[in-house]
Formats: C-alpha cells, structure tokens, sequence
C-alpha cells in the first residue's frame, strides 16, 4: 500500500506543470489598431539553468517580418515561464499593431 501511494505521489509531481507571468511591457499604443500581428518563441532549459536567451531574437525578428515596409507600434510583450520539473521553458510572446504609411 505505502509503496502504491509513493508511486502514485511521485507520478503527480512528475505531471504537475506551473506557469508564472514574469514581466510585462508595453509601448504606446496607436490610434489606428486594424492590423494585429504576434509572434512567440521558445526555449527550454534543465533545472532552469539558462545559458542563452537568442530565443527572444525569433520573436523580434518574426514581428518585424510580419510588418515589412512597415512600423509595429504598441507592443505588449510578456514573459513567462512553464515548469515541468526538471524542465523549465521560458516563452516570450509579443504582440503589436503593424502601421505601413
């Protein structure tokens, strides 16, 4: 019996995820909001030990993508982090309005 609740007491703790906001920020937000575009990236690290963080430079670099020729205004962006034990992912996720002329 003590060794099936120890099974099943681990097991829920291997299954078991959390999520936590970390920061948020935004810029000014425009008049003209017709045209939203987001992007989002993602990396994972093992007990939360992180040696990078070029995963942020995806997000960027698809935002602007997504406006060539274009100006993105009002960015909100946010961080956040899952958890997994032992695995962390951390995700950045931005949204903005993209703004040609």
């Amino acid at each position: 019996m003590f060794k099936r609740f120890i099974t099943l007491a681990v097991l829920m703790t291997a299954l078991t995820g959390c999520v936590s906001l970390n920061s948020v920020s935004l810029t000014q937000v425009p008049a003209e909001r017709s045209n939203e575009i987001s992007a989002t990236s993602s990396s994972w690290t093992f007990l939360g030990i992180a040696f990078s963080n070029d995963f942020v430079d995806e997000a960027i670099l698809d935002l602007k993508s997504q406006c060539a020729g274009g100006k993105v205004e009002g960015i909100l962006t946010k961080f956040q982090h899952t958890v997994f034990i032992p695995v962390v992912i951390r995700e950045v996720v931005a949204t903005g309005y993209c703004h040609k002329g």
